[in-house]
């Protein structure tokens, strides 16, 4: 993902753009504790991690992937750990962190 920000130049009444390169960040194992977001084919599961691939489920069979993504971030931002998305078999991407 690309960003572009515009930055003022200080006493020249002109302006800086600069361009940030946001990547992401993929795990084949999210930390024990963490909530996970995964597709089922029709609906949308919330997990938690347990740590060693395996998984606690949360919430099951949510058929919109908003509302499900609400409860994921928000059970993340409770208890201070990050949230994941299911990407492909053992990829997770990091949609959210809420570690200090």
């Amino acid at each position: 993902m690309c960003i572009t920000e515009q930055t003022p130049i200080p006493d020249s009444g002109r302006s800086l753009h600069i361009m940030l390169f946001l990547r992401e960040t993929l795990t084949a194992d999210p930390p024990e504790g963490d909530y996970i977001l995964s597709p089922t084919g029709y609906s949308w599961n919330v997990r938690r991690s347990l740590g060693n691939g395996s998984v606690q489920s949360i919430a099951a069979g949510e058929r919109r992937r908003a509302v499900a993504l609400a409860g994921l971030i928000s059970r993340a931002e409770a208890d201070r750990t990050d949230a994941w998305e299911t990407i492909g078999i053992c990829v997770f991407r990091l949609l959210r962190s809420f570690r200090a």
